[in-house]
């Protein structure tokens, strides 16, 4: 059967202080006056020295706006602050620095500029029309994939909830990915951001919107991520691991891009909007319990991914071969200290999993990519798994 697929991604530069490139690249985007979007600690570790540096060399005219928030995601505010700043400033192009938030905040402000009302306006696919400025977005962090992707996450504190921007629109012009920016990275940022990055290659795999070329970057980051992002939590001063980590996270962005995540974001939305929970944490705590729900129709999928992690799968049966993928996920998180269930994380409460279970079956945008068609009383069931961690053998 023949699929048509269609395969998008910004320009990219990888590689080692490629973010001197960053003054050029401006230039090349025809700007003048540019605006860094950036937060303090990146501001402290030494990574927008190298952005001013570039764009003094470049003869580009640079200012900075440092963000301040108080949740784990960016309340939709911020970006509306910062379009309100770009706008007065009468800059022309837009760069993120940072994390996955504050890439969100930047390309999501860019948009606000060209296009009418709030950010809540633009929750859900497709709604934002008008490209913004040009934007170039550079990770200190490996990774959100946030610098390849047509994605902006924010609080929406009306609901407590976390909610996605997602449309062609806020793609960027631009992906600087310097492995050196991300040293800096506290130990329990390079697990949780390098867990997210795996599951970006992961979660499409086993999903729907799937195709080959999604599939062999998904595989070949699983792999990538899987060998060495134990060893950049345990040396963060390990270039090769800090190189081959953004790297596998650069590819499993533009897998999340095309292919799109499902079944485990969708949960963790309400999870991660009520509990505050990091991101990549709010998935590690749902990750087993999911996978095991679409098994069914994906085991031998999951059976791929056990391999791709470096696991001898071979003459198991697939159902043998869904329970050491299943295990060697636990023990890769496990070995990264990300916690695998809902209590790791003080949540012990189970009153709102109905809640909960509502809440994860509207966002539909994911849940159309699920490989198993779930009520709202399945969802349920697999919050309620999610509370009890997985016993498997090292």
């Amino acid at each position: 059967m023949w699929k048509d697929i269609k395969f998008v991604t910004p320009d990219i530069v990888f590689g080692m202080d490629a973010v001197n490139a960053v003054g050029d690249r401006i230039k090349a985007l025809k700007g003048k006056r540019a605006l860094v979007v950036t937060g303090p600690s990146v501001k402290a570790s030494g990574a927008l020295d190298k952005v001013l540096q570039s764009a003094r060399d470049a003869g580009v005219d640079l200012d900075v706006n440092v963000q301040q928030r108080s949740t784990p995601e960016p309340t939709t505010e911020l970006a509306e602050e910062v379009a309100k700043y770009i706008v007065d400033g009468k800059f022309d192009v837009v760069v993120g620095l940072g994390g996955g938030s504050i890439l969100d905040v930047a390309k999501m402000s860019s948009a606000l500029t060209t296009n009418p009302g709030k950010t809540r306006d633009y929750f859900g696919p497709g709604k934002v029309k008008n490209k913004g400025l040009p934007t170039i977005m550079i990770p200190t962090t490996a990774g959100t994939g946030s610098e390849v992707t047509k994605h902006a996450i924010f609080l929406d504190q009306e609901n407590n909830v976390k909610k996605a921007v997602a449309s062609s629109a806020l793609l960027p012009d631009v992906a600087i990915v310097d492995p050196m920016l991300t040293v800096s990275s506290p130990r329990h940022v390079t697990s949780a951001s390098g867990f997210d990055a795996w599951l970006h290659a992961a979660e499409p795999f086993v999903s729907k919107n799937t195709n080959p070329i999604t599939d062999a970057l998904a595989l070949q980051s699983v792999s990538i991520i899987s060998k060495h992002l134990g060893v950049a939590w345990s040396d963060p001063n390990d270039l090769d691991a800090r190189y081959h980590v953004s790297l596998g996270s650069l590819m499993s962005g533009m897998v999340l891009n095309n292919a799109g995540t499902s079944l485990v974001h969708a949960l963790a939305y309400p999870i991660g909007g009520e509990y505050h929970a990091t991101h990549g944490i709010s998935l590690s705590v749902l990750l087993i319990a999911c996978f095991k729900a679409i098994a069914a129709s994906k085991g031998e999928r999951l059976v791929q991914i056990a391999k791709a992690m470096g696991e001898n799968v071979e003459g198991l049966s697939t159902r043998e071969g869904v329970e050491v993928a299943l295990d060697a996920m636990a023990a890769f998180m496990k070995s990264v200290e990300l916690p695998i269930s809902l209590e790791e994380i003080g949540i012990t409460d189970r009153s709102g999993v109905e809640r909960w279970a509502v809440e994860g079956w509207n966002e539909r945008r994911l849940l159309g990519r699920c490989a198993r068609d779930l009520t709202v009383e399945d969802i349920a069931a697999i919050y309620r798994d999610a509370f009890e961690a997985r016993n498997f053998c090292w």
